[in-house]
């Protein structure tokens, strides 16, 4: 009797079992960890035992909480990367629907996530032992917990993070299309950047500079790393094709290691003195390492893009992406360990003192009694709002050259008005005017006014969507390249949302009382994240506003030029009884900021109170004006083009319209008359 042995297979789409990548995947965790405790060690962030007399968590405490924070950013990373793989990189079927390795990719987001999750809980009780200076097993008491918990900044981003990292991975297990996954990743991604505004930035004096690089930083992190370490699964599982993948990617982490490069000297740059301390402090010896490693990042990001990427259609090739994938990976993980013990180490920079508790506060002296020059001229640097800016500039003016080159002809006045709305952008937001609404509120109301009522209408007439579907090239297949996400974007039920007019209406004109009359508005002015998220909201409700008024691109449902009129008018006379309630207050709004940023030449905050309420009154005019005659030409329009439409259909048809109408009539009259009396 003879016996046949059926011999032992390797699944030729996966050529590693499971245990060689977990180990791989621990190898790389160990690397992080080994890096950021020599990092700790050099910066100065490590744990030393406190003097007698002191709170000393102990040393459990002490390196446990910055382990934590890197495996919690490890997973992070690792849910950024399978959702960005999901949405952008995999293929996808019709309509968005993801395929089976986006699928299985979004599996793995999943649980990525959920250890994401547990992780920054468990992350929260360290560090809240850490700051408190208490041993873990007070920190973990009920009563500490509910009492510092939500009072702790870095506590309280942790909290907000394991929230968002549940939801995420909740929301994964019931995505099916790549629009919802890309849902997702935005927010996996804001997520993932919320330490970042509660680690050293928040502390120093450039605030604007220091929380815009670190969330940056942050997120091109991720993204880079995240994607990196999703195409190294697929190329040693031999899933999906890589030529295809690897070259979306390669777009990607381009824009990823420029953004990470600029916002890591920004982020030097507000926690050193000068750019001796790189080599004389251990934190900046850290600091240079780190850069040093991201460089050769670059590089080895380059030569993948120029010598391998070209040749994945040949399957013999991705085992040389898999390798300098690794290689990458390798260095990716050192770096991380050295941002974490960066994030942990305290920064060599002094600050020096300013003159008054307020002034602290603002990160800057009092400006100067204002006068036209002061607040209309002058440059103080918002890094978000001025890079955006020539971004959209930059993207806009590319279109238009792509348009030219290819025959086509575009609106002069368009770009006109598109970099003239960008320009009263970077006006408000970086002229001395933004200085001074941080401090007086009647010219806060200026800047309020300019950026939510003038700014949108210029950009609105740009009609920035209308161009990029002109621009850009269709995508293969059933793949969705920038232009398709353009297109699902405008027809999908956010942008339905977005632009109902009863909405909008709640935004832009009835949120002026819930901030402005309510503690909201002092709330938000006390950070600089909040102010960032006020003045966003001034953009984007004027920006819906306008859009659903003049707006020359397409949204879901038009409204009616008469429904049109009809909104504005409604919005110009609450916001008139909005001014008038203002200038008729008896006591100053949002005291809890300006009564304490209140520099000496504002002697009566009272009346600065009501001179917000002119300006009110008085820069809503102009623009509803400018918007009323665009309405009335672009209706007056709008039936000179029907009307030519009827004529030319009437030239086709021998008016066969009104020949038909006519005919009914008379049939009418005929059966009138053969009615007996």
């Amino acid at each position: 009797m003879t016996t046949t042995r059926t011999p032992t297979r390797t699944s030729p789409r996966t050529g590693l079992g499971a245990w060689p990548l977990t180990a791989i995947g621990a190898g790389l965790a160990a690397i992080a960890v080994s890096a950021m405790a020599m990092g700790l060690v050099v910066a100065g962030g490590s744990y030393t035992e406190a003097l007698p007399g002191l709170p000393d968590p102990g040393p459990l405490v002490g390196w446990g909480s910055s382990i934590l924070r890197l495996l919690t950013d490890l997973a992070a990373v690792l849910t950024v990367g399978w959702l960005l793989a999901a949405a952008f990189l995999d293929p996808s079927g019709k309509d968005g629907v993801v395929s089976p390795l986006g699928r299985r990719d979004l599996r793995r987001a999943a649980a990525a996530s959920v250890a994401w999750a547990v992780l920054a809980i468990v992350q929260l009780f360290f560090e809240l032992a850490n700051v408190l200076g208490l041993p873990l097993s007070d920190a973990l008491d009920p009563s500490v917990v509910s009492t510092y918990a939500n009072e702790v900044a870095s506590t309280r981003a942790l909290l907000v993070m394991a929230v968002l990292a549940a939801v995420v991975c909740v929301g994964v297990l019931f995505t099916a299309t790549t629009g919802a996954t890309a849902a997702w990743l935005v927010v996996a991604l804001v997520s993932a950047s919320l330490p970042a505004l509660a680690g050293h930035a928040a502390g120093l004096g450039d605030h604007a500079l220091a929380l815009t690089a670190g969330v940056a930083h942050v997120i091109s992190a991720v993204v880079w790393v995240g994607g990196l370490a999703a195409l190294a699964l697929h190329a040693a599982r031999r899933e999906g094709s890589m030529a295809r993948s690897a070259s979306r990617f390669s777009t990607i982490a381009l824009i990823a290691i420029m953004l990470l490069a600029a916002s890591g000297m920004a982020n030097a740059y507000t926690r050193l003195d000068n750019i001796g301390q790189l080599f004389t402090t251990g934190y900046g010896q850290v600091t240079l390492v780190k850069a040093l490693l991201i460089v050769g990042l670059a590089i080895l990001g380059w030569v993948m893009r120029t010598r391998v990427i070209s040749t994945l259609h040949r399957s013999s090739r991705i085992g040389a992406f898999a390798r300098v994938a690794g290689i990458e990976l390798v260095i990716m993980a050192t770096a991380i360990g050295l941002g974490v013990a960066l994030a942990a180490s305290p920064p060599p920079r002094v600050e020096v003192p300013l003159g008054s508790y307020g002034e602290s506060l603002l990160g800057y002296a009092y400006p100067p009694p204002p006068t036209i020059l002061t607040v209309g001229l002058g440059f103080n640097l918002d890094p978000l709002f001025f890079t955006a800016s020539l971004i959209a500039a930059g993207l806009y003016l590319a279109g238009v050259i792509r348009l030219h080159r290819r025959g086509d002809r575009w609106p002069v006045m368009r770009t006109v008005s598109w970099l003239a709305g960008l320009a009263v952008v970077i006006w408000c937001t970086n002229a001395g005017i933004a200085l001074y609404s941080q401090v007086s509120v009647g010219l806060h109301m200026v800047m309020h006014m300019t950026l939510t009522m003038l700014a949108p209408i210029f950009l609105v007439l740009g009609a920035p969507a209308t161009l990029a579907l002109r621009a850009l090239n269709p995508a293969k297949g059933n793949e969705r390249g920038p232009r398709e996400w353009l297109v699902w974007f405008l027809h999908s039920w956010i942008t339905r949302l977005l632009t109902n007019p009863l909405y909008v209406f709640f935004v832009y004109v009835i949120g002026l009382y819930g901030l402005y009359f309510t503690p909201l508005f002092g709330w938000l002015m006390g950070s600089h994240v909040g102010h960032v998220i006020m003045q966003v909201h001034f953009i984007v409700s004027g920006y819906l506003f306008y859009w659903i008024l003049i707006g020359i691109d397409p949204r879901p449902k038009p409204l009616p030029y008469w429904g049109r009129m009809v909104l504005l008018l409604l919005a110009l006379s609450l916001h008139g009884f909005f001014a008038v309630a203002m200038m008729m207050g008896t006591t100053p709004i949002a005291t809890d900021w300006y009564g304490v940023v209140q520099p000496p030449w504002i002697t009566d905050p009272l009346r600065d109170t009501l001179d917000a309420g002119q300006v009110a009154w008085g820069l809503s005019e102009i623009p509803s004006l400018i918007v009323l005659i665009a309405i009335a030409v672009q209706w007056s329009r709008s039936d000179e083009r029907e009307a030519t439409r009827l004529d030319r259909q009437a030239d086709r048809d021998d008016d066969a319209e009104l020949r038909a109408y006519n005919e009914r009539l008379a049939a009418l009259a005929q059966r009138g008359q053969s009615r007996p009396s």
